[in-house]
């Protein structure tokens, strides 16, 4: 079925059906530009004096942001200053912020369904009071569903949630998933004040997720102020944005694991997200072969043949590793993502490149990496909304 065929079906509950087996083509990483300033906006006032200064009055000419009252700006200049996450194809993109745009740009790509996760939204957890990033994460969130509310079946909508607090985090979840319609929640695979993904304190976190079946994705962005691995060695922009998303996740990935996580909490599906895919088979069989040195380190138990049915990735269009790591035993747990708006996102004909580079790929497969497997990952919420429900 083509791009036309799939978005006149979108409109027609009638005649399309997840359910009833067609594929779907889903960007399962995309971003959006929210409104910074309706989001501080939000921020109950008991609690506005640690968000002045947040939003800098001409990003143009200051990169300067005020993180509860402690200037903090990013340590190198960005390629392409304050439209690095908005220029997609070296334009700056209205779709971002405007949800209609979005819609046309999915039509333009033969994309189905794009699920939506934040931008300057990383941001919230450089702020040390788990009250001032919940009230800001809350914000955000209701500014998403807003977003999305121009496309529900098309535009859906992860959670910011509120890291510092895990309990916090937790009661976010619960909101954004049941009374906002979003599918998941993100939060950084970082440490975050003091404390790793993999600390017990989280476990509230994962229970939320797992007993709403829904995804948590680890989601990481370069930026200065943000305890991550190996950037105390990098003195500029592309070695720190090079370094941190591939190896924060790699970090991420190997501590769920050793702390058994999704044992734990069976069903519990957990997302690597934006550092591809090529690195996976060669660190998941690092992580399966010290069972055999240290078993006792492994609270879950035996990884061996876990870790790639469980947890998702998603690739760079054009990285070359793809084909590699499906037959690697990834197959059906790597999922399409634009990375639109961003400056380093394939656009336009992120989904025709796909095609194209990858003819020899079997079409379950290539259906998989496409849409389906992202369906698995979303879940039954994600279904349902394709579905018409």
């Amino acid at each position: 079925m083509g791009a036309r065929g799939r978005r006149r079906g979108l409109n027609d509950a009638s005649t399309r059906s997840y359910a009833g087996g067609v594929t779907f083509v889903i960007d399962a990483d995309g971003h959006v530009d929210e409104d910074q300033h309706r989001i501080v906006a939000s921020v109950p006032d008991h609690l506005r004096q640690y968000v002045e200064g947040f939003v800098p009055a001409d990003p143009a000419k200051d990169r300067t942001r005020l993180i509860e009252g402690r200037p903090w700006r990013t340590a190198y200049p960005a390629p392409h200053g304050q439209h690095n996450h908005l220029a997609a194809g070296g334009v700056v993109q209205e779709g971002g912020r405007d949800p209609r745009v979005r819609l046309d740009v999915l039509d333009s790509e033969g994309i189905d369904a794009a699920v939506l996760y934040g931008g300057a939204a990383q941001l919230f957890f450089l702020f040390e009071r788990p009250d001032v990033a919940a009230a800001l994460c809350r914000g955000y969130n209701d500014w998403l569903a807003d977003y999305c509310s121009a496309g529900p079946r098309r535009l859906v909508g992860v959670a910011v949630l509120p890291q510092q607090d895990p309990t916090l985090a937790a009661e976010e979840l619960e909101r954004a998933v049941t009374s906002l319609g979003f599918v998941g929640g993100f939060i950084r695979p970082n440490r975050i004040s003091g404390r790793t993904i993999d600390d017990p304190a989280f476990d509230v976190l994962w229970e939320t997720a797992a007993r709403l079946d829904v995804p948590i994705g680890f989601h990481e962005a370069y930026m200065a102020g943000i305890d991550t691995v190996g950037m105390d060695r990098m003195t500029t922009y592309a070695g720190s944005h090079i370094i941190s998303h591939v190896f924060e996740q790699m970090t991420a990935m190997l501590v769920t694991t050793l702390a058994g996580v999704q044992d734990r909490f069976p069903g519990l599906r957990l997302g690597f997200l934006e550092a591809g895919c090529g690195w996976a088979p060669s660190w998941v069989h690092r992580i399966e072969e010290h069972f055999e040195l240290a078993p006792g380190d492994y609270r879950g138990g035996d990884p061996a043949g876990k870790i790639s049915t469980r947890t998702w990735l998603t690739f760079e269009i054009e990285e070359p590793g793809l084909a590699a790591t499906c037959d690697a035993g990834w197959a059906g747990n790597i999922m399409f993502a634009s990375d639109f708006p961003h400056f380093d996102a394939v656009y336009p004909g992120a989904v025709k490149k796909v095609r194209d580079l990858h003819p020899d790929l079997p079409a379950t497969v290539l259906d998989g990496l496409l849409g389906d497997n992202a369906v698995r990952f979303y879940g039954p919420r994600l279904a349902q909304l394709l579905a018409g429900g």
